[in-house]
């Protein structure tokens, strides 16, 4: 059966991949079409005060659920020239990013209470709470290990916590511990520029940025994720 030179070309394409056409000087066809690894920008700080670190909301999450094996973070910064100490990254991992859980006190219009939760304190500070069982919502203002603090709730039918209510916390939901902790290069006075590779199993990432110096603030601090397979 004679298919024709352009039906064989879109056929071997089809299954090969959408790349470059077959010749001689590309004798196999090479995918070329986006989309292989992604680039993301997941924190941009104009500037870390000394001594502090920042809190999940801070940090967009890296989903990598859908099977991704690499990841490749690279982190750019400015060191104060007074500078005597650099920066430090946590990198924490989650099976589903959301916390979630129920309501274990007594009605409150204001304070979430997990018993079941193991949260660091302040580090849910920024993120939104859901009553899912009301349908109201509120931005964290503070948190212990167990409890989450909003100023008010709102948007829902009760817009208060009663006991055994449903909640979410989309981005909460990551170890206490880092996965990975990585000291990127330090000079005072210079710019950094780092990339470090990882092989991954985790379905979600988050970096928290530690800025190790206890008198200076360390600008323009961004982190970019590059996923792939």
């Amino acid at each position: 059966m004679n298919i024709g030179i352009e039906n064989l070309r879109l056929l071997l394409r089809a299954f090969f991949g959408s790349g470059a056409d077959i010749s001689a000087a590309n004798p196999l066809p090479v995918d070329i079409s986006p989309g292989a690894k992604t680039a993301t920008e997941i924190l941009n700080e104009a500037a870390i005060a000394a001594a502090t670190t920042t809190v999940l909301n801070d940090c967009a999450a890296v989903d990598m659920s859908a099977g991704v094996s690499t990841l490749a973070l690279t982190v750019r910064a400015v060191y104060n020239a007074a500078a005597t100490l650099g920066i430090r990254l946590h990198i924490l991992t989650s099976p589903t990013n959301d916390a979630a859980g129920t309501h274990t006190a007594g009605a409150s219009a204001t304070i979430l209470t997990d018993a079941n939760a193991h949260w660091v304190a302040n580090r849910l500070v920024g993120l939104t709470v859901n009553n899912v069982t009301d349908g109201s919502s509120g931005v964290i203002t503070a948190n212990t290990n167990n409890t989450a603090t909003v100023l008010a709730l709102a948007g829902g039918t009760a817009n208060a916590w009663a006991l055994n209510d449903v909640y979410s916390i989309p981005g909460g939901d990551y170890d206490i511990e880092p996965w990975d902790i990585w000291v990127p290069a330090f000079a005072a006075g210079t710019i950094l520029v780092q990339t470090n590779v990882y092989e991954v199993d985790p379905a979600y990432l988050k970096v928290l940025v530690e800025n190790q110096d206890p008198a200076q603030t360390c600008t323009i601090v961004e982190i970019i994720a590059t996923v792939g397979p």
